[in-house]
Parts: structure tokens; C-alpha cells; sequence
């Protein structure tokens, strides 16, 4: 199927429902975005936790598939990855996407190497680690995560930090 095909598909959906709800599909498209609004800014219930807030493991493979483009585009940290193949880096996004589930509640026990050990060969610098701490803010900024929630998982990974920064720069 081409992406013609399902653009078309696509439409076909929507009208189909918008005939379903019986509103013209201007109407129907306009309640819906309305819909979507009200659900993310809709204060979360009380007692729910981290892992709830930000959609389980579907909102985190979201947050890992939109960090990893702009980790792997800034030429700061390229030197990190590029000898990584692409097993090499569903590898890492694995990890990175368990690790956050620990971080953030979720039921995930995370069975990687210590990451002390993980990162120890990889002279990982404090300017580097705060570099990936901006892109993962800029990215849960752009998911539209709560900022609480936001504070929460950046204070969460920055008390991980002297497991990962490996590299002392002297001035």
C-alpha cells in the first residue's frame, strides 16, 4: 500500500466516522482536536502515577523514538555514536526505554549493566550528559508532558548522573 493509499484509507476512516457521530466532517474534526485538547490538558487523576501520566510504555517508546534523532543529529555527541550500528542503537534505545520506565514507576525492572560500568570506557563528559538532559527536556516539551512530570524524569535522570559521566575536563 503506497502512502497515497493510506492517505486515502485514512479518509475514508474519518468520514466513515464523522457519518457515524452525524456531523458534516468540518464538525467532526474540530470536536475531535477540541477532544484531544481537553485529554492533555486534563489534570491528572490523584494517585496516578508517573508511568500512568505519561501513557505507559507507549509514551515512553514515543519519548525514546524522539530523543534518539536529535541526540544522534548534534554534532556535540556524535562522537558517541557513530561507530554504533543500527543493533547497536535498538539496543541502547531498549535500555534507555526500560531505564526511563524504572524512573518513571513503571513495572520495568531494568537489567542492563550498571551504569556506572556501562559508560565507564566512554569518557562520557558533564557537558555532553547535560546536552542529551536538554534534548530529552526539549523532547518531553514537545510531547506536551506535564512540566511537573517533565521536572520529575529530568531530576530522576540527572540523579544518575555521576554513574554516567566518566570523563573529568580539567580547565
Amino acid at each position: 500500500m503506497t502512502e497515497r493509499d493510506e492517505a486515502v484509507v485514512d479518509l475514508d476512516r474519518l468520514e466513515a466516522l464523522a457519518s457515524a457521530a452525524g456531523l458534516p466532517i468540518e464538525e467532526f474534526l474540530h470536536a475531535a482536536a477540541a477532544a484531544v485538547h481537553a485529554r492533555r490538558t486534563q489534570r491528572p487523576r490523584t494517585g496516578s502515577s508517573l508511568y500512568q501520566r505519561i501513557q505507559y510504555a507507549g509514551g515512553l517508546r514515543r519519548l525514546v523514538n524522539g530523543l534518539y534523532p536529535r541526540v544522534l543529529a548534534d554534532p556535540l555527541l556524535l562522537s558517541y555514536f557513530k561507530h554504533l550500528t543500527d543493533q547497536d542503537l535498538q539496543w541502547l534505545r531498549w535500555h534507555m526505554l526500560t531505564l526511563l520506565a524504572v524512573v518513571a514507576g513503571g513495572p520495568s525492572k531494568y537489567q542492563g549493566r550498571d551504569l556506572y560500568e556501562a559508560h565507564a570506557d566512554l569518557h562520557i563528559t558533564g557537558e555532553a550528559f547535560d546536552r542529551v538532559a536538554w534534548h530529552l527536556q526539549r523532547t518531553l516539551h514537545d510531547l506536551e508532558v506535564q512540566p511537573e512530570d517533565q521536572q520529575a524524569i529530568l531530576a530522576a535522570v540527572q540523579a544518575r548522573r555521576d554513574e554516567v559521566v566518566t570523563f573529568e575536563e580539567f580547565s
